[in-house]
């Protein structure tokens, strides 16, 4: 009887080994699942994370922000000091290309990049001028319209540029390209001080003629996507001492 007792009492240790041995086997399939969803799940995050932040970075061209994978390590110390440092750039950015995309002009005539100075609205001449001309075009307008109601709530100063090609200009009312692209960003300037009453210390007015191509002026394709007016949305919200001290003079 004693011999049938110890050999019972073996066989329930056994089973007990044997119930511990799956309950740990299944417990470290719980874990290992567990690590890979969460893995996946960091893995998306970070690329999402990124991808906005290379689109503000990159200078991404309206329309074709898209998701692409960087190195993460080397990039997330630039991401995080970039979302502290401009914590609102991202959401203005998206704003405005939103905003220009409802509008029925293609990325090819309009473009919204993210630069050092700040947020750039390029617009081709022929969308806002005739040849040769400052008179703005409906188009332009629209555009405008679009632009100071985004702006007019901001605390940012705001630079019109106008370019050029380097075919040389040569007429009573413009003697040089110069004269040209001022003239051009002066008038959108004008455009929103007059139609939307935005305050005018928030602005500047240049002329660049055609010395800051962004294409080779040796073809009709690079001398069209260089006639170009640029509203540059700067990071700047005040007007620096030395402009302050000049207007003094």
């Amino acid at each position: 009887m004693s011999k049938k007792k110890k050999h019972e009492e073996h066989e329930n240790h056994e089973r007990w080994l044997v119930s511990y041995a799956d309950f740990i086997t299944l417990l470290f399939a719980f874990f290992v699942v567990m690590y890979s969803v969460s893995s996946v799940n960091e893995g998306k995050y970070r690329v999402l994370s990124e991808s906005m932040v290379s689109a503000f970075t990159n200078q991404k061209p309206l329309g074709q922000m898209s998701v692409v994978e960087l190195p993460l390590e080397q990039s997330r110390p630039a991401m995080e000091k970039d979302i502290q440092k401009r914590p609102d750039d991202f959401q203005v950015y998206i704003q405005v290309a939103n905003a220009l995309e409802s509008l029925d002009h293609g990325s090819a005539d309009v473009s919204v990049q993210n630069t050092a100075r700040g947020i750039s609205i390029k617009i081709k001449d022929e969308v806002a001028f005739d040849s040769g001309s400052v008179e703005l075009k409906r188009e332009v307008r629209e555009i405008l319209d679009l632009l100071a109601a985004l702006v007019k709530n901001l605390p940012n100063l705001i630079s019109v540029e106008g370019h050029t090609d380097t075919i040389p200009i040569r007429s009573a009312q413009f003697p040089s390209n110069w004269e040209l692209s001022a003239a051009r960003s002066a008038a959108l300037v004008r455009y929103f001080i007059n139609q939307h009453q935005l305050s005018p210390e928030r602005f500047s007015a240049t002329g660049f003629g055609g010395e800051r191509p962004l294409e080779s002026n040796e073809t009709s394709e690079g001398r069209s996507a260089n006639r170009r007016v640029e509203i540059v949305i700067l990071r700047e919200t005040a007007i620096p001492e030395s402009d302050q001290m000049s207007s003094l003079f």
